[in-house]
C-alpha cells in the first residue's frame, strides 16, 4: 500500500515529546524517520540509568516505527557524519534549546546553502527572536508563561495539568508545517526553514481566557465550573462522576425536566446562563441530588438521548482498557527487549485510502543505536571503519 510519505527521509534530532510526537506521525504517513541519539545516553527520556532495560514507557510510546542512530555531535566526526547522512534527506526535525544546533554547525544558516531542498523544522519553547529564545522550555513551563497555569484549577490557587497538551499540540503543528513546505517545495523546487513555538501553541488554546481578557474582563478560575453557561460541573454518581454541560438554554430546560425541576425554568433567576450563574452553589446541589442516585453510565445514555453535552470522568485505568481506544489505533499493541508486551501510541490521523500500520507491521521502538550500522552502510561506511568509531566514542 503506498503512504502519503513513502520515499520521504527524516532526520530526526528531537528530544522528550513534542519533537518525537512529530517525527512518529510522519513515520505513520510512511516518512523513513531515523532517529539521532547521543551514544551511551540516547534521547534525555531514555533514562538508560532506569529499569528495566533502558526504555522509559513514555519515551517507548512516541518513538516506535523510528529507526536509532547513535552520533556524538560533539565530535567533527560525528557532525560529518550526521551532513552525509542530510544528502539525500528530504526533512531535518529538532527541538534543542536555541544555538545548540549552530553549536554543532548543524544550525539552518550554516547548512541551508549546502542543502537547498531541506525542510528544516524546528520545535522552540519560544520564537528564534524572542528576547526568552535560550530559556530553557518544557510543557511546564509554557504553561507558566502563556497564562495557562493562571487560569487553571479553583479560585483560590491556579495550578498545571498533567497532560502535556502544549508539547503535542507543537508537535501536531510541526507536521502541519513540514507537510505545508514539502508541498510548496514540490512547485518550487526549494526546501525552507519551519519554526512552531511551544508559547504560539498555547495562546491561541486560551481563545475562551483571552477573549475576555482582551475587553478588558477579568478571568476567574471556576474550577470545574464554566463562565459561560451554567449548570455546568462535574457530579456525583452512584458509581463515579460525571461531567455535565449545558451549553445552550435548550440544555438547561431539558435537564431541568429530566431531574424534575420543570417549575425552575420559569424562575427569573435561572433566565439565563448569566443570571443562573449567580445561584451556581444552588444550582450544582441540586444536579447532584439527581445524579448522586443514578449509575454514571446510565445518566450517560440518558443524557446522550435527550441531546445534552456530557461525558463520564473515567480514571485512566478505564481509559486504558477502552477497546475503542485499540478499535481505533489510539494504542497500538508492540514489544520493546527487556520489557516484553507493551503498547505504542498510534496516530491521531486517520486516512481512508493511508491507514496506519496494523500492530504486526509496525516496526517496534528501537534500541539505542540498533541500526547504526545499517544506516552508516547505506552512506559508505565499512564495517572496519564502523567498528573504530564506536571504539572511539563517534557512534
Amino acid at each position: 500500500m503506498t503512504l502519503p510519505l513513502d520515499g520521504i527521509r527524516v532526520i530526526d534530532f528531537g528530544q522528550v515529546y513534542a519533537a518525537p510526537y512529530c517525527t512518529m506521525q510522519l513515520a505513520y504517513l510512511g516518512a523513513d524517520v531515523i532517529k539521532i541519539e547521543p551514544p551511551e545516553i540516547g534521547d534525555v527520556l531514555r533514562r538508560p540509568d532506569l529499569p528495566p532495560g533502558g526504555g522509559v514507557y513514555s519515551f517507548l510510546m512516541l518513538n516506535a516505527h523510528k529507526r536509532s542512530v547513535t552520533l556524538n555531535l560533539k565530535d567533527p566526526r560525528g557532525r560529518e557524519i550526521a551532513l552525509r547522512l542530510l544528502e539525500d534527506a528530504d526533512v531535518l526535525v529538532e527541538n534543542y534549546l536555541s544555538g545548540v544546533m549552530d553549536s554543532f554547525g548543524l544550525g539552518y544558516e550554516q547548512i541551508a546553502e549546502r542543502f537547498p531542498r531541506l525542510i528544516y523544522a524546528s520545535g522552540k519553547g519560544y520564537g528564534s527572536n524572542s528576547r526568552w529564545a535560550r530559556l530553557g522550555s518544557m510543557d511546564n513551563t509554557i504553561q507558566a508563561s502563556s497564562g495557562f497555569i493562571s487560569i487553571t484549577g479553583f479560585p483560590e490557587r491556579g495550578v498545571k495539568t498533567s497532560a502535556t497538551f502544549i508539547d503535542m499540540g507543537t508537535g501536531s503543528h510541526l507536521v502541519s508545517g513540514i507537510l505545508a513546505a514539502l508541498i510548496q517545495r514540490g512547485r518550487t523546487g526549494k526546501g525552507q526553514k519551519v519554526e512552531v513555538a511551544m508559547i504560539d501553541v498555547a495562546v491561541p488554546a486560551l481563545t475562551s481566557a483571552l477573549a475576555p481578557t482582551l475587553q478588558g474582563l477579568k478571568f476567574k478560575r471556576l474550577g470545574n465550573r464554566h463562565w459561560g453557561a451554567c449548570p455546568t460541573n462535574v457530579y456525583p454518581a452512584r458509581d463515579g462522576e460525571i461531567l455535565i454541560f449545558c451549553l445552550t438554554e435548550a440544555h438547561w430546560r431539558t435537564v431541568a425536566k429530566l431531574i424534575g425541576r420543570e417549575e425552575l425554568i420559569s424562575d427569573p433567576r435561572c433566565a439565563s446562563h448569566a443570571t443562573r450563574l449567580r445561584i451556581a452553589d444552588e444550582l450544582d446541589g441540586i444536579m447532584a441530588e439527581w445524579t448522586r442516585e443514578r449509575a454514571r453510565d446510565e445518566m450517560i445514555q440518558t443524557l446522550i438521548e435527550a441531546g445534552v453535552p456530557c461525558a463520564p470522568v473515567r480514571e485512566m485505568e478505564e481509559v486504558a482498557a477502552d477497546p475503542e481506544i485499540t478499535t481505533r489505533g489510539t494504542l497500538i499493541d508492540s514489544e520493546f527487549p527487556a520489557r516484553g508486551p507493551i503498547r505504542v501510541a498510534g496516530s491521531p490521523i486517520k486516512l481512508s485510502e493511508a491507514p496506519q500500520p496494523a500492530a504486526e507491521n509496525l516496526r517496534r521502538p528501537p534500541q539505542l543505536g540498533e541500526h547504526t550500522r545499517e544506516v552508516l552502510a547505506s552512506i559508505g561506511i565499512d564495517s572496519a571503519e564502523f567498528e573504530r568509531l564506536r571504539a572511539e566514542g563517534v557512534v
